[in-house]
């Protein structure tokens, strides 16, 4: 396969990413600018088991003629999903600058060598979910704002006594996956595919993420499933409702959130993400969470979509509308 190095001035070239010489200028950016302890294994992980890897790493690297490797920005392959239809899309993720070359449109440059890689890549479109601070910048560079999704946090002594009860039942991947093909198949909402290598990777493999998976039943019976992701950091541990069914929120989030502090004793703070207006934001505000503005969720069309008026369409449908989209916090990169 052919690949391009695009020069965009003087100084500055953008390549793709060069796993013998990249790794280290990229772990260390990300640890001074996004993370804590990035290391290879999540590395790893992100980029070598991803079921949906290229035969390439296709991370952008923006090299200054004298100072090397001074920005990266990383798309994530992904499959996307509606109803029957499977197709490859990219997710924009891990991207920063070197302090000393900032505010030189580097990170546009990097959206530019995408365009010109358009045919490697093999995406139908990017899709990026930017902190609030950073999509400006995305914007600048063609890709068009689709919907907000917000950080909704819960501390354990403020969940509510529910009404509605429901158990939660330990399952496996295999399980999780039969669930999921159950309302995926019919739905029409454009979503990560979660095929069942997918799940595996995602749910089983993770470097330091602890993983539950659990069915969820109500009184009426079968409700669906949710998987939670516990981090602990010093004194701080996160469970994070990470993945579940379309509309369980909407109607069982309180009777779930009890149920996982009682499993969960040593959880400090629960967590969700929720997209901007929706209703299971709705019913977080009910239940006393505490609702941040996050990221901002752009889209850039690539092969086979467009863009037109600020929407980016798939044929006739609204990729960038928000009614269109099931998200969960286990889908964001």
């Amino acid at each position: 396969m052919l690949h391009i190095v695009l020069s965009l001035s003087e100084d500055y070239t953008v390549r793709w990413f060069n796993d013998e010489t990249d790794l280290r200028p990229y772990i260390t950016g990300l640890n001074k600018a996004l993370y804590d302890e990035y290391d290879e294994a999540v590395y790893d992980w992100k980029w070598k088991r991803n079921p949906n890897k290229r035969d390439f790493t296709s991370i952008a690297v923006v090299e200054h003629k004298t100072d090397g490797p001074v920005a990266f920005n990383s798309f994530l392959p992904l499959e996307i999903r509606r109803g029957e239809k499977i197709f490859r899309a990219i997710q924009g993720c891990d991207g920063f600058v070197d302090e000393h070359h900032r505010r030189r449109g580097l990170f546009q440059m990097t959206l530019r060598f995408l365009e010109a890689e358009m045919s490697n890549v093999d995406a139908e479109f990017l899709i990026g979910f930017n902190l609030v601070e950073a999509a400006g910048a995305a914007r600048k560079a063609g890709s068009e704002l689709a919907y907000d999704v917000n950080k909704c946090f819960l501390k354990p002594e403020q969940v509510k006594h529910a009404r509605k009860k429901t158990t939660l039942e330990p399952i496996d991947v295999d399980t999780l996956y039969q669930l999921y093909m159950g309302w995926a198949t019919k739905s029409r909402l454009f979503h990560v595919n979660r095929s069942r290598e997918y799940l595996c990777w995602r749910m089983l493999e993770h470097p330091f993420k602890r993983i539950k998976i659990y069915r969820v039943v109500s009184n009426d019976g079968p409700a669906g499933y949710v998987v939670t992701d516990k981090v602990t950091e010093g004194e701080k541990t996160t469970l994070t409702i990470n993945d579940y069914n379309p509309g369980l929120m909407n109607k069982h989030l309180g009777s779930i959130a009890e149920n996982l502090v009682e499993l969960n004793p040593d959880a400090t703070l629960l967590e969700m993400d929720t997209i901007q207006g929706g209703e299971r934001q709705r019913t977080a505000i009910r239940q006393g969470f505490d609702v941040v503005p996050w990221y901002q969720v752009i889209m850039k069309a690539l092969v086979g979509t467009r863009q037109v008026d600020g929407v980016v369409y798939r044929g006739d449908l609204r990729l960038s509308h928000i009614r269109n989209w099931h998200i969960a916090e286990s889908d964001i990169y």
